[in-house]
């Protein structure tokens, strides 16, 4: 066998392998330079399958070789720029000015108007075009062996260099284009399949990231739906509170009122006004705990209608601020028994925190103030990343099974014995809540109450 035999022979099972891998990661992936490059090698592994039909005759290149060897070298710049992902008007003048050059190339060989070795170098500028690409893939995607593509198409122009100086036998070029093409071929074939799997893997990720914010979003949204239902069920069970409130804590009163006034009107018709002035007390009385019921009516309802106005409190001012306050609400009274430990300083409404303790301390010293020796400790200790505040006495307490009952509106656990309408937990609560955070009791009969509030580490700082 002919070493040309040989050579062709090798050349076109090479170029048929590239052709049919071409055409498989085609069908799997439907990317087109691969269809483009897989029929380029097919046809390069005819040209060279069918060489020694195809091979010049006494120095004249056979048309259907031409034509092949053009269409072959036209295809594989067509499918090198689609794979370095060219775009735009760059792209299609590349197309534009390959295939004009290709149809120039193949009439002028046809119509004998140039050398073989001058159509050689011709063929030529499609591999340094295809070199130049290379070059471009390289620096968008470094360390996937396009520069070895490159210097594997730059050296085809070298050999033609060679074979015009006389050092390369001319025969010798057709056959020395199947090896920078083959290389080109294995190298972009490797590296397209190694991006296709990248872009699966980023594909991949990005579905991930998108049901990871799915699932976030949907978990926000229960959150959110579960939190509304909380407010709603909270409106709702104030709402009952309120209308219970009214027809017979503020009922009663009013009522009283009436009836007073009407027999004091009575009494000084009748000249009686000893009567009318022993009747007037209890008229002011039961007016003052209306009024009383209106004030901590409208206090429960700034709660919810007032805006956050967060910044750092320190605890410690607030309390002594309460104390202070308390103090000025009944000055004849002994120093209050209240023991203040360090606090943290937090992230919330300064106003709203204050009626937290207001409510809390002031409960305390009125269920504690029957004890033989009152005590009320203020304290907090950090739990979950931020703090839990406390407030402590040593009063009556509470039966634990009612602790939650506490901080519903309007819930007197001991109406009968201490005066108030059950509103503060309730304030309490929703400030609180308000704030991100959560209230809680503990106590047992006699045993004294204590009120729990935290806040987390987004509003807690130590």
């Amino acid at each position: 066998m002919h070493a040309f035999d040989i050579y062709g022979l090798c050349a076109a099972l090479a170029s048929g392998a590239l052709g049919v891998l071409y055409l498989v990661v085609w069908r799997a992936q439907r990317l087109r330079w691969s269809l483009i490059f897989g029929l380029a090698f097919l046809m390069l592994a005819v040209l060279y399958g069918f060489d020694e039909q195809l091979r010049p005759r006494n120095g004249v290149t056979q048309p259907l070789s031409a034509f092949l060897a053009v269409l072959t070298a036209v295809s594989m710049t067509l499918g090198m720029i689609d794979y370095v992902q060219v775009s735009g008007r760059a792209a299609w003048v590349m197309r534009v000015f390959a295939v004009a050059l290709g149809v120039l190339l193949v009439g002028l060989v046809l119509s004998r108007q140039i050398t073989r070795i001058v159509g050689f170098g011709v063929l030529a500028t499609f591999l340094v075009a295809q070199a130049a690409l290379a070059l471009r893939a390289r620096w968008k995607e470094p360390g996937r062996g396009h520069g070895l593509v490159f210097l594997a198409l730059i050296s085809y122009p070298a050999v033609i260099g060679g074979a015009a100086l006389g050092f390369f036998d001319m025969a010798l070029l057709r056959y020395a284009a199947a090896v920078p093409t083959t290389m080109m071929g294995m190298t972009v074939l490797t590296t397209g399949l190694l991006r296709a799997q990248q872009q699966a893997r980023d594909e991949l990720q990005r579905r991930r990231d998108a049901e990871e914010a799915l699932r976030r979003f949907n978990e926000a949204l229960e959150q959110r739906v579960l939190q509304r239902t909380a407010e709603l069920h909270d409106m709702v069970t104030a709402l009952e509170s309120f209308n219970r409130s009214i027809s017979h804590d503020l009922r009663g009163p009013l009522g009283g009122i009436a009836g007073v006034s009407r027999l004091a009107t009575e009494a000084l018709e009748a000249g009686d006004t000893d009567t009318a002035r022993r009747l007037l007390p209890s008229i002011t009385q039961q007016a003052e705990s209306s009024a009383d019921l209106v004030a901590s009516l409208l206090a429960l309802a700034r709660v919810n209608d007032s805006e956050l106005a967060p910044r750092p409190v320190p605890l410690n001012e607030v309390v002594e601020e309460t104390l202070a306050h308390l103090r000025l609400a009944d000055p004849a009274a002994e120093p209050l028994p209240v023991h203040v430990a360090p606090l943290p300083t937090v992230e919330a409404d300064p106003g709203l925190m204050r009626q937290v303790y207001v409510n809390l301390i002031g409960n305390a010293l009125k269920f504690s103030r029957n004890a033989g020796a009152p005590q009320v400790d203020v304290g907090a200790y950090p739990e979950g990343g931020g703090h839990v505040m406390f407030v402590r006495d040593n009063g009556i307490g509470f039966d634990p099974a009612a602790a939650d009952r506490l901080f519903e509106p309007f819930q007197q656990l001991h109406a009968a014995s201490f005066d108030g309408h059950g509103v503060g937990l309730s304030i309490v609560k929703r400030v609180v809540e308000r704030h991100g955070g959560r209230v809680w009791a503990r106590s047992g009969p006699g045993g004294g109450a204590a009120f729990y509030f935290w806040l987390g580490p987004r509003l807690a700082a130590s």
